[in-house]
């Protein structure tokens, strides 16, 4: 059972993480985007004040992680679609839409550490 949260009108501004009526928000579906808007290219979005970038990969699943890159905080606004997620930019790291990285071109094909590395999603 959830924890009730009371939330009063001072509350409502602050929306940030670990805040009162951020985390109130947080149990709500937001819109973040429509699909008219969301191309073949990644968008960056800012929602309650988290700076995300949101994708849809080549199976059309919808993506909405940490706008940078856990290895060198690259924004992922720039980096490509393909094999079934977004590519980071600097050094290629392929994230699903989960935030499971899939892949690093560095690492030999047979490695394990990509499966120890996820982007951020939305807190909450």
């Amino acid at each position: 059972m959830r924890k009730r949260i009371k939330v009063n009108l001072a509350d409502i501004p602050h929306v940030g993480p670990a805040t009162r009526a951020g985390d109130w928000f947080r149990r709500y579906w937001l819109v973040v985007g429509t699909t008219r808007d969301l191309h073949d290219i990644p968008q960056a979005v800012k929602v309650l004040g988290e700076d995300l970038v949101l994708f849809r990969d080549q199976d059309g699943k919808l993506g909405l992680l940490g706008l940078h890159c856990p290895h060198r905080g690259t924004s992922l606004e720039y980096g490509d679609i393909e094999d079934g997620g977004l590519r980071c930019p600097y050094h290629g790291w392929l994230f699903n839409v989960g935030g499971q990285c899939l892949e690093m071109p560095a690492e030999p094909k047979d490695s394990q550490f990509p499966r120890k590395v996820e982007a951020s999603v939305l807190s909450g």
